[in-house]
C-alpha cells in the first residue's frame, strides 16, 4: 500500500505552520525552503488545505501567510486526507474473476484493514503529530 506523495506533504506543511507557534504565519516560500519541497506543489496542496477550511490566507507584508482556522488538536488526519485525497481507499475495485468464496475472505480482510485505518486517522491530530516531532528532538 502506497499513501498518496500529496498526503504525505500536506501533512509535512501543517507540520511546518504548526511548529511556528499558536497565532503564527506562515509563507509558501518559507515553508517551501524549510521543508525542501518546490513552492509550486506546496502553493497546490496550501491552496487545497485552505479550500477544505483547515487553513486561512492572511494578506499584509510581513505578518502575511498561512495560519490555522482552528487549533491543530481539532483537526484529525482524516480531515487532512480528506482535502487532499478524497477518494483514498486501499479496497480493491470489483473486477476480479476469483474463487467468490476466497474472493470474499480477501474482500473482508481489505475492509477490517481499512476500519482500523480509519480508525487511526479519526483519532489522531495534527497537534499529536506536533508533539511526536518535539519528542525526536529531545
Amino acid at each position: 500500500m502506497k499513501i498518496p506523495s500529496k498526503v504525505h506533504y500536506a501533512i509535512v506543511i501543517l507540520i511546518d505552520i504548526a511548529r511556528q507557534g499558536k497565532g503564527a504565519t506562515a509563507t509558501g516560500n518559507d515553508i517551501a525552503r524549510r521543508q525542501n519541497i518546490s513552492f509550486p506543489f506546496v502553493a497546490q496542496l496550501l491552496n487545497k488545505l485552505k479550500h477544505a477550511g483547515l487553513l486561512e490566507s492572511v494578506r499584509g507584508g510581513s505578518a502575511g501567510g498561512y495560519h490555522f482556522k482552528e487549533s491543530p488538536s481539532e483537526i484529525t488526519v482524516k480531515r487532512i486526507v480528506d482535502a487532499i485525497e478524497p477518494e483514498f481507499c486501499i479496497c480493491p475495485g470489483n473486477g476480479t474473476k476469483t474463487d467468490r468464496e476466497v474472493d470474499e475472505v480477501v474482500r473482508s480482510f481489505w475492509q477490517e484493514l481499512e476500519a482500523e485505518m480509519e480508525t487511526m486517522l479519526e483519532i489522531n491530530t495534527l497537534e499529536d503529530l506536533v508533539r511526536r516531532t518535539a519528542k525526536i528532538k529531545e
